[in-house]
């Protein structure tokens, strides 16, 4: 439900609408798009989210912090309740298409005409530069494993480089746009890429961060394929987990594919820089399934001996833009 939540609100307030206004016009079904601006979506969903997590929230405040961890023999009857997620396709038509959503849904939110110059972090198939390039912008993408890179970018003329995001090897205010998706989550220290952001942005220049999947929310451990349960590292140990993978013939699991970083830990880091960054923009898309949400209710210990803080549990993705303001010359980016 997540990744098309805005689309399917905007789909029911286009049903209402069309009860009152005859027109079908293709021309309609483009504004509806923008009916509703990000701000009021936020809000709405912050609402929506508080509605139905209600029960969750006083279960969980109230519970006790043990035990911490299910019994082994839940894995597989929880395994049994949840399916597996629809694939993340990595065929080349879906890379080019989400490639396609996201360039252009990122310049919808960026001045064009100001914008030019594009650094992308933890690129893997750098097809989000690839559009911009098509677009005529100048892209730059880099990633710590070239494995992922499309050939598909570097004929279109994105310069794609190994390098660690930790470590940019750039001068400082080179690009006008620094931005990255669904990394995040991964790099191992997320307020060193962040400070690199800052360096080689110009001022003025904005970084867009597009990431989901933090510490403790439903899909936090990274394993759709093998392990199908929301939350299964919050309920279950790294052994019992390991010891169910290898009963099924799934092979090690890798719980180093993702850092440490809550929803709390990631507020609080934007707040840290706010001196350098202005918010232009801040989305937090919640949790609103409600058979993950009964999870919460039923195993109240579990979450609350690993947070006390209910909101890190609620969010699958966050959306925010920044813009890179005049340095404050009594601090420094050491």
């Amino acid at each position: 439900m997540q990744p098309s939540l805005y689309s399917g609100l905007v789909l029911e307030i286009k049903k209402f609408v069309l009860r009152f206004v005859p027109s079908k016009s293709k021309i309609f079904e483009q504004g509806m798009k923008w009916f509703i601006p990000w701000s009021i979506i936020g809000k709405g969903l912050s609402f929506w989210s508080m509605l139905i997590t209600r029960k969750a929230r006083l279960i969980f405040e109230e519970s006790k912090t043990s035990p911490s961890y299910l019994d082994y023999n839940m894995i597989d009857i929880y395994q049994k309740q949840y399916p597996p997620l629809s694939p993340y396709g990595y065929d080349p038509r879906s890379l080019e298409k989400r490639g396609e959503e996201r360039a252009k849904s990122m310049l919808r939110l960026i001045p064009s005409k100001k914008s030019q110059t594009f650094l992308e972090l933890g690129c893997w198939d750098g097809m989000v530069s690839c559009v911009l390039q098509r677009l005529g912008k100048t892209t730059v993408a880099i990633d710590v494993h070239s494995e992922g890179f499309d050939k598909r970018s570097t004929r279109e003329g994105v310069l794609l480089i190994k390098m660690d995001a930790h470590h940019l090897q750039f001068e400082d205010e080179t690009f006008d746009v620094v931005f990255s998706y669904n990394a995040f989550e991964h790099f191992t220290n997320p307020e060193m890429v962040l400070r690199e952001a800052i360096r080689v942005v110009r001022t003025g220049g904005y970084i867009y961060l597009k990431f989901g999947n933090t510490a403790l929310s439903p899909f936090s451990a990274h394993l759709p394929r093998e392990i199908t349960i929301p939350y299964c590292d919050a309920l279950f140990s790294k052994d019992s987990l390991q010891k169910f993978a290898n009963s099924k013939g799934l092979g090690i699991l890798d719980f180093n594919a993702h850092n440490s970083y809550t929803l709390e830990d990631f507020k609080k880091l934007f707040v840290r820089y706010s001196g350098w960054l202005k918010r232009v923009r801040y989305l937090e898309v919640p949790v609103l399934n409600n058979s993950r949400i009964k999870l919460i209710e039923k195993n109240p210990s579990c979450f609350k001996s690993k947070t006390r803080n209910f909101d890190n549990l609620l969010v699958s993705s966050v959306d925010v833009l920044f813009q890179k303001t005049k340095l404050d010359m009594t601090c420094k980016l050491n």
